[in-house]
């Protein structure tokens, strides 16, 4: 599967700590036909939850991104950063230690997605589309319009995040992005599989 490929569709972000039984809300979103996993560990994750994690991710035949950290990113298939995350990195020495891995990198405007080296990134984020409350420092929304103007900026697939529902994907889809990252639509969802089922069906059409 081409990197093209695996950036495409809903793109589930889970917080293990927020979940009384997280292997078991994990598989609901793969059996629900969630591919794309990023791990957002902010208080920490044990390293054996994150193994099994990634192992479960990768059972169902997707892709497992870690959050902001390096060193878990090298058990797993890839890392998402953001602008404040990279000030730390030099990104060409990092695309080399973590060879065939993916990186992501959040931009909140077409000039940062300008900026980054397409051959040394793989995919974007941008956002907050919509108002969100799971992200504390995420900033006022940038709405459709600024999400397309990112994508218009590049020829990487690009993530739009932030508030996103299933009634408000049509609205994604109107940016042109590759993926909608979801959070809270699943997590608070009643029956997670039937969330991830929606939000899968809604976006790849019957």
């Amino acid at each position: 599967m081409t990197m093209a490929e695996r950036f495409r569709g809903i793109y589930a972000l889970i917080d293990p700590a927020a979940h009384a039984e997280p292997m078991a809300y994990l598989d609901a979103l793969l059996r629900g036909g969630i591919r794309l996993v990023q791990i957002r560990a902010k208080r920490g994750i044990a390293p054996e939850l994150f193994r099994e994690t990634v192992a479960r991710i990768r059972a169902a035949g997707g892709t497992a991104i870690a959050n902001d950290d390096i060193e878990l990113a090298l058990e797993a298939d890839g890392v998402h950063l953001g602008q404040e995350d990279l000030a730390g990195h030099d990104l060409r020495r990092l695309r080399e230690r973590l060879g065939p891995r993916a990186i992501g990198l959040s931009c909140g405007s077409p000039a940062e997605a300008r900026a980054v080296p397409a051959a040394l990134v793989d995919y974007l984020g941008a956002g907050p589309i919509f108002a969100t409350a799971s992200k504390d420092d995420a900033g006022g929304p940038i709405g459709v319009s600024g999400v397309r103007v990112v994508v218009e900026a590049t020829a990487l697939p690009v993530a739009a995040i932030g508030g996103i529902s299933l009634a408000l994907l049509p609205r994604v889809r109107e940016t042109g992005a590759s993926m909608a990252a979801v959070i809270s639509a699943l997590a608070a969802a009643p029956d997670p599989e039937a969330a991830a089922r929606a939000f899968v069906r809604a976006w790849t059409g019957p």
